[in-house]
């Protein structure tokens, strides 16, 4: 599992227990049954975390398969915005811009670092 993944999930769990813990230590005033209200809090915000995640990961997998699928445009899309760009007197914007325009198209080839001057 990612690292990030790993780290979302405890992260979402914490919010939880916290929460839980807090509102059940303010309702209740007993120790020990907000501590199992956190602990059910825990697992319910992972759980609903892991769905948030899963789903965002769906998307992103979906809008890759569209643009690896057609190639041939995104790459004239992008000769199209990269001439564009040419009459602007930004370099630093412009090499930027190319960089982005050519890692979402998933084109290594073009990407490279920008020169940026001081």
């Amino acid at each position: 599992m990612n690292d990030d993944a790993k780290f979302f999930f405890f992260l979402s769990g914490f919010i939880g227990f916290v929460f839980f813990y807090a509102c059940s230590l303010f309702l209740y005033r007993d120790l020990v049954m907000s501590l199992v209200f956190g602990a059910v809090g825990s697992l319910v915000f992972s759980f609903f975390g892991r769905i948030l995640l899963t789903s965002a990961l769906k998307k992103v997998q979906s809008s890759q398969a569209l643009v690896n699928s057609n190639p041939s445009a995104s790459h004239d899309n992008i000769a199209s915005k990269s001439k564009a760009l040419s009459d602007s007197n930004d370099s630093v914007l412009n090499s930027s811009v190319k960089a982005n325009l050519a890692a979402v198209a998933n084109d290594s080839k073009s990407l490279k670092q920008p020169n940026i001057k001081k």
